[in-house]
C-alpha cells in the first residue's frame, strides 16, 4: 500500500497460519471479537516480545469489550512445539516472511539508542542474565498497533517509536478503548432490577476467607487450607520460549481469502 496504514483505511481480509492451525480466516477472527486490538512485535524469541506477550496473557481478562492478536515475525512451525491452542488466551498470528509487515510499512531500525526504551533495556538486562544474545548490528523490527472493526476498517494506528511502545497491557487497550468511545452504551438498570442483582450477591458465599464448606488438604506447615474449585483455580504462568530458527517460510497470505465480500 502506498504510505503507513491511518484510520479510515481498510485492512484486506488474508489467510494466516498460528503454532497451532494453518490457513485461518482473518475475517473470521475479526467477526468473532471486534473491535479487535492488532499489535504487532518482533520475533517470538525476543525478551521484549515474551514479556509483552506473557503480560497479555496475564491480564487478557481485562479487555472486556473486544478482542485482540498478536502478530509475530516467527515460524509457525518452529512455535508449535511449545504453543498449543490453549497456551495463550489470545490468537498468535505468524509472519515469518514480514508479508504483512511490509504491506503495513512498520520499520526496522538497527539503532539501538533508537529502538531501546528505558524498559526496553531493563528487559533486555535481565534476558541476557539468562542466557539470551541479540545479533550484533541486525536491525530491530519496530511495533505497531491497530484497532480495527468487524470490516477490518482501522479505527486506530500507532507505529511504536521503540521496542516497547506498545500498550502495556490488556486493561491498557480496554482504557484506549474506552477513551476512543469504542465499548458497547450500558443501558439504565431500573431500580427493581438493580435491588434483585444485589439480593443474589448477597447470598453467594465468601471464597475471600477460609471456609469449612470448601474442601481442605493441608499445607506444608500442617495447617488446613481451602482447595480452589474449577471457578477460583489459579492462572499457570505463561512459559517462556527460546528464541525461534527465523528462516523464511510464507505463512501469510495478503488478498489470498478465497471468499468474496458478497
Amino acid at each position: 500500500m502506498a504510505g503507513k496504514i491511518s484510520v479510515g483505511d481498510k485492512l484486506p481480509f488474508f489467510l494466516y497460519d498460528t503454532p497451532y492451525s494453518a490457513q485461518n480466516r482473518f475475517r473470521d477472527l475479526l467477526a468473532a471479537k471486534s473491535p479487535l486490538v492488532l499489535v504487532f512485535m518482533a520475533n517470538f524469541g525476543h525478551p521484549i516480545t515474551r514479556t509483552f506477550a506473557s503480560r497479555y496473557a496475564a491480564t487478557h481478562g481485562a479487555l472486556r469489550d473486544g478482542g485482540m492478536a498478536l502478530v509475530v515475525r516467527s515460524r509457525a512451525d518452529k512455535l508449535s512445539h511449545s504453543i498449543h491452542a490453549d497456551t495463550l488466551p489470545y490468537p498468535l498470528l505468524c509472519d515469518a516472511d514480514g508479508v504483512l509487515y511490509d504491506y503495513l510499512e512498520i520499520p526496522q531500525n538497527s539503532s539501538t539508542l533508537m529502538t531501546y526504551s528505558l524498559e526496553g533495556w531493563r528487559i533486555l538486562r535481565e534476558a541476557k542474565k539468562q542466557g539470551y544474545r541479540a545479533s550484533k548490528g541486525a536491525p530491530q523490527q519496530l511495533p505497531l498497533t491497530l484497532i480495527l472493526d468487524r470490516d477490518g476498517t482501522v479505527l486506530f494506528s500507532h507505529y511504536g517509536a521503540s521496542l516497547t511502545d506498545v500498550p502495556e497491557d490488556c486493561a491498557a487497550m480496554q482504557s484506549l478503548l474506552e477513551e476512543l468511545d469504542l465499548t458497547p452504551d450500558v443501558p439504565d438498570i431500573e431500580p427493581e432490577a438493580f435491588q434483585q442483582i444485589s439480593s443474589r450477591r448477597e447470598s453467594r458465599p465468601d471464597y475471600s476467607t477460609p471456609s469449612q464448606d470448601l474442601p481442605q488438604r493441608r499445607s506444608h506447615h500442617g495447617r488446613r487450607r481451602p482447595v480452589p474449585t474449577d471457578d477460583f483455580m489459579p492462572v499457570e504462568p505463561i512459559r517462556e520460549y527460546g528464541s525461534p530458527d527465523l528462516a523464511k517460510t510464507s505463512v501469510v497470505s495478503l488478498f489470498d481469502d478465497p471468499y468474496d465480500d458478497d
